[in-house]
Parts: C-alpha cells; sequence; structure tokens
C-alpha cells in the first residue's frame, strides 16, 4: 500500500513531508479592520485617572488628552462628578451627553 496520492495522510503518515516542505497553509481571507485593536475607556475609569489633588477644588475643569494615552474611543458606562475637557478620536453619544450634563466638553482629534 502506498497510503494514496498527492496530500493523502499528510496529517497522520507524511507528517515528515510536511514539515520538510511546509505543505500545509491556511486558506481565507482575515479582514485588515479585524486586525485593529481599539483601545475603549469608560467614564468610571476616568475617575481613576484623574485624581484630585489637596488644591483643586471639586468643580474645576480638569483636561485630560486621552489619544496622547493612548485610547480610542470613550464610552458612556459609569458616571461623571466634575467637569471633563477631553480630546479624543471617537466618543459615544452616551459619553458625551454625560460630560456635557455635568459641564464639560469633548474635542475629536483624527
Amino acid at each position: 500500500m502506498l497510503g494514496g496520492h498527492g496530500k493523502a495522510g499528510t496529517f497522520k503518515h507524511k507528517w515528515t513531508s510536511v514539515l520538510r516542505y511546509g505543505e500545509i497553509s491556511k486558506k481565507g481571507f482575515t479582514s485588515p479592520k479585524s486586525l485593529q485593536k481599539t483601545r475603549t475607556i469608560n467614564l468610571d475609569e476616568l475617575n481613576l485617572l484623574a485624581e484630585p489633588t489637596n488644591g483643586q477644588d471639586q468643580k474645576t475643569t480638569i483636561t485630560l488628552d486621552l489619544a496622547a494615552l493612548g485610547y480610542d474611543k470613550l464610552l458612556g458606562r459609569g458616571s461623571v462628578q466634575r467637569p471633563y475637557s477631553i480630546t479624543i478620536p471617537k466618543c459615544s453619544k452616551s459619553a458625551a451627553k454625560k460630560i456635557q450634563d455635568a459641564g464639560g466638553s469633548i474635542a475629536s482629534r483624527d
């Protein structure tokens, strides 16, 4: 018995030829968008980034450049206790509404 013709048995008894010549290949198409990772941050995590110092008042506006910190999108989970001035490429509608209701502003950076 010869074990078949062509690539028959490449996952079993002809494994040495696979290792030697690299006959196994992946098929299909991978979209470039699926390879991009979006770093997101929620509103409840903003309080951890901007911890108040002793001299800051609760009403002072805190300026955060989230794009410089490596974040791509701001999401609206959580609540905002103080006004923020945020610069970020993308922002959800709920996050923008919560920040504007607290007296802050959002600037998009591309």
